[in-house]
């Protein structure tokens, strides 16, 4: 039994459990290096796609943190004692599910697992690029020679546990801080909050994502990015995906819909479990992200939706506001909307 709930939380040791069974048959090494998409209701996504997303992961919640404690203006709640007491709690009772699962899947030695957790506070080492990028050389190297040597599946399952445990570090912070704001200032100032930082939040983090974490580990082929950025979410989340085209006769004027179920969410099951730790006294957890996380939709559709179709996306509902899943709706209008994609393409690549 884990403290954060295992189909919510902890999916991340689904996918590195599959990824040592795969390395121990040797078929097809290639899949288990950039990922297994044929079947989609079992997508694998590979160890290259896992480990930039978890690190990616990383980076946005320590971007979201830093955003939402800017426009908090807080101080006082980061520096008293509760804060301090009620991260190192929730996070000790997840670092508690890390090490039960990593036995219990026997990812990663005793030692060398007691290693990976202890980062304080915990982060991916200053050189996570480099080992990035010698870990996809040698790999390359190995999937031609036909094995993966026990030694590189290690080091790949050292830094994915240490890109998700800084992760939900950084998640677990904002949970925290979230719910300090709720219990002493009430749901309409965290509304506030988060309606006044979401868009600059969206941004930054494209930015980031796009101009410094994604080209320090040399992903840059458009082709690298699409993959990342579609089946990146299957490192942790169980989605289904589906899309309506309209009718013959009116694809000039009517939208093409895409639609993902999310099953499973790792920023519901954390805020949750820490609000009721927390004793917050609202009756969603979502009032303390899911804004966020649909902006960081929206950013997306913006930059990569080409400028023929007009984009909208929404949340129509979540799991972290009492629906039985999330459903994401993204519209695509036909349009010449180039004004949109040029406005969006500076943002993240163009000059500050």
């Amino acid at each position: 039994m884990t403290n954060y709930p295992e189909f919510h939380s902890h999916r991340w040791a689904k996918n590195l459990k599959e990824s040592r069974e795969r390395a121990t048959k040797g078929i097809n090494l290639e899949l288990l290096y950039k990922g297994d998409f044929v079947d989609p209701r079992k997508i694998f996504p590979g160890l290259k796609v896992m480990a930039a997303f978890w690190k990616s992961e990383e980076e946005m919640m320590r971007c979201r943190f830093d955003v939402m404690d800017q426009y908090a203006k807080m101080p006082e709640l980061l520096q008293g004692k509760d804060f301090q007491e009620y991260l190192k709690i929730s996070f000790d009772k997840f670092i508690q599910d890390v090490k039960e699962l990593a036995k219990r899947n026997n990812l990663l030695p005793e030692k060398l697992l007691e290693e990976t957790i202890k980062a304080n506070p915990p982060k991916t080492p200053e050189n996570w690029a480099d080992i990035l990028k010698h870990l996809f050389k040698e790999t390359e190297k190995a999937v031609t020679d036909g094995k993966i040597p026990e030694e590189l599946l290690t080091r790949w399952l050292v830094f994915c546990l240490q890109a998700i445990i800084a992760y939900n570090y950084g998640l677990i912070k904002q949970a925290v801080l979230c719910g300090l704001i709720l219990k002493k200032h009430g749901e309409n100032k965290m509304a506030q909050i988060i309606e006044k930082s979401r868009d600059d939040y969206g941004w930054k983090l494209s930015r980031i994502f796009f101009r410094e974490v994604f080209p320090a580990a040399d992903i840059t082929d458009m082709t690298d990015l699409q993959t990342l950025g579609r089946y990146g979410m299957f490192a942790d989340q169980e989605v289904i995906t589906e899309e309506k085209q309209p009718p013959a006769d009116k694809k000039d004027t009517e939208p093409k819909i895409k639609i993902s179920q999310f099953l499973n969410c790792q920023e519901y099951s954390i805020f949750d479990t820490v609000f009721k730790l927390m004793a917050v006294p609202v009756k969603h957890a979502g009032v303390g992200m899911c804004a966020y996380c649909e902006e960081h939709g929206r950013k997306n559709t913006q930059l990569f939706v080409p400028p023929s179709m007009h984009p909208e996306t929404r949340i129509v509902q979540a799991l972290a506001l009492g629906a039985d899943k999330c459903i994401f709706e993204t519209k695509l209008f036909p349009a010449n909307d180039m004004e949109r994609f040029m406005e969006a393409q500076n943002r993240v690549f163009g000059e500050e």
